[in-house]
């Protein structure tokens, strides 16, 4: 392989691994922010008296687990990638 063509290679995959990086970086934000709404909303729970309050609180909960669930895959699909780009990067030559 030509050393300009490797080096090429190995720019494009340490910026797509930059990137993925950046994104799982954004969704552990997420995932405190949510995690933050629900431990809020399940201490509002406590204090609520009207049941229809309650089950609208009971609900959003439920929302925000299944949205959890889904940045845990979002995060684990990105870390596969970040796995795969790696994993090329080391088989590739020095471009040095």
């Amino acid at each position: 392989m030509a050393i300009s063509f490797t080096k090429s290679m190995l720019n494009r995959l340490n910026q797509e691994i930059t990137e993925m990086e950046s994104g799982i970086a954004e969704l552990q934000k997420k995932t405190h922010k949510t995690r933050l709404k629900i431990t809020q909303i399940e201490k509002d729970c406590k204090l609520s008296t009207s049941p229809s309050a309650l089950s609208s609180k009971m609900s959003r909960i439920t929302k925000l687990q299944a949205e959890l669930k889904k940045i845990s895959q979002q995060h684990l699909e990105l870390s596969k990638e970040i796995n795969k780009k790696k994993s090329t990067r080391a088989q590739l030559p020095s471009a040095e």
